[in-house]
């Protein structure tokens, strides 16, 4: 079963809708993939809480940009080893 509904995007957005030969089937599938992520993503939360690690805002936020600094030098040490 299926009903229809009626949103407003933003222009960039609506513009991307417009190459696709099926938006239904496109918006549902990117609905449906962010569906799946959360569940994923409050799996894990359990799964930590239930180990005894307390998630905060503030913790995930640190530990973002300490992978971001990661990724930044095993970029920079690839750049130096393919210009070498």
């Amino acid at each position: 079963m299926s009903r229809r509904v009626t949103v407003n995007v933003p222009d960039e957005v609506a513009e991307r809708l417009e190459r696709e030969p099926n938006v239904s089937q496109y918006v549902t599938t990117a609905i449906r993939d962010r569906m799946r992520h959360e569940e994923r993503l409050a799996a894990t939360r359990r799964l930590l809480a239930d180990a005894g690690y307390q998630l905060t805002s503030e913790g995930v936020d640190r530990m973002r940009t300490r992978l971001a600094e990661h990724e930044a030098r095993r970029a920079a040490g690839r750049s130096r080893r393919q210009a070498a």
